[in-house]
């Protein structure tokens, strides 16, 4: 599921932990101890009274600081810790680009590559609009394709059976949208993600393990649920009748890994959002500067003056000297928000064990106001 973040625009608690990783710049230099970030997390967390909050500041020389609080299961759950994973949702999605970029590095694949190219022996079945969709578009959510797969079409024992499946479903029904129009559609991440299968000649989550994740020494990313089995981690949450109910193991079937299924701690999400600032400084580590550049590169408009690029919104605020990069991400038991501030060198990133799906919910209101209080405190070290 994604949400566009709103604008950042502030906003009490428990026994919170809080790690450094290095001493930023671009910015005041938060205290040794880390207590002033996490006073800001322990007040978020209470005043929208939410299971468990975290929230990091990143730079991109690689100094960071975070912090979480609250507890991994209401009512009274173990406290989460610096260590604990964090479902991710659709700010996946970024990963999966920077996996194509990879590719495209390697000649393994074109950015033009199409679905016809791709799939000759879907050719029979897949409809015409289709036969030019490319692996930009499919990034970029200008396919036309549905924004989720029908459950009928998801089917094969493992992921990659799934992924193809979902393909053969999509390339055979009518268009959502028109070719090369804004549509988010996690069936496009699938489809490309079985594209780079093909291509790259290894399975996506073994390619991403070896390609981004390991490189960049993330070592503690899995998919599903961060608790699936009962593992020790938080559990999520939805607010039902005026109260959070905890969500043992869900998430969405296997086949949406690509399109938001994978969990990371935060400071493991940190280092690739490292990289992705060092990828619009022209200074990537995993990818050349041009593929790179070209996920974070407005691909496709959005309302207003929003464009996509692939995995990121991009847009402008005053905070961050012109261009930002943000996005969203849900499996309907958990949230995050990331927004990133490249000309300034520096990010913020906010994760919940929770989910609220009203109009006004309090899950996006505390993600929004935590970052917007991190990036004040980026700014002025209060």
């Amino acid at each position: 599921m994604f949400r566009p973040g709103g604008g950042p625009c502030l906003l009490h608690c428990w026994r919170p932990l809080c790690r450094r990783w290095g001493a930023p710049r671009g910015g005041p230099v938060p205290d040794d101890d880390g207590s002033s970030i996490q006073t800001i997390v322990d007040s978020i967390r209470a005043a929208y009274d939410l299971p468990a909050l975290g929230g990091a500041i990143v730079t991109a020389d690689g100094g960071s600081i975070a912090a979480v609080s609250g507890v991994r299961r209401v009512p009274d759950g173990a406290p989460v810790t610096l260590d604990d994973l964090w479902h991710l949702g659709s700010n996946f999605k970024a990963f999966t680009a920077m996996l194509a970029a990879t590719a495209v590095d390697r000649a393994e694949i074109r950015w033009t590559t199409t679905l016809a190219e791709a799939f000759p022996e879907l050719a029979p079945t897949m409809l015409e609009p289709y036969r030019g969709v490319t692996l930009r578009d499919l990034l970029s959510h200008r396919a036309g394709l549905a924004a989720d797969p029908e459950w009928t079409a998801i089917s094969g024992r493992d992921r990659p059976e799934q992924r193809l499946a979902v393909t053969r479903w999509a390339v055979s029904v009518p268009p959502a949208a028109a070719y090369g129009t804004y549509l988010y559609s996690n069936t496009g991440y699938m489809v490309a993600a079985a594209m780079l299968e093909r291509a790259m000649g290894e399975t996506f989550e073994r390619a991403m393990a070896s390609r981004v994740l390991e490189p960049l020494g993330i070592t503690d990313a899995g998919y599903g649920a961060q608790d699936a089995g009962g593992a020790a981690q938080p559990v999520g949450h939805q607010w039902v009748g005026g109260r959070w109910v905890a969500r043992e193991g869900l998430d969405n079937p296997p086949v949406y890994a690509s399109a938001g299924g994978a969990h990371m701690s935060i400071g493991s999400w940190a280092r690739f959002i490292q990289e992705v600032l060092r990828v619009e400084a022209g200074n990537p580590t995993i990818v050349n500067a041009e593929a790179g550049r070209v996920t974070t590169s407005a691909n496709v408009p959005m309302d207003g003056s929003d464009s996509y690029g692939m995995g990121w919104i991009i847009t402008s605020r005053s905070w961050a000297d012109g261009k930002t990069l943000t996005h969203a991400g849900s499996n309907t038991a958990n949230s995050s928000v990331a927004w990133l501030a490249p000309n300034r060198g520096f990010a913020v990133l906010a994760v919940t064990n929770a989910y609220d799906p009203s109009q006004n919910s309090r899950t996006w209101e505390a993600l929004d106001a935590l970052s917007a209080r991190l990036l004040t405190y980026h700014a002025t070290g209060r």
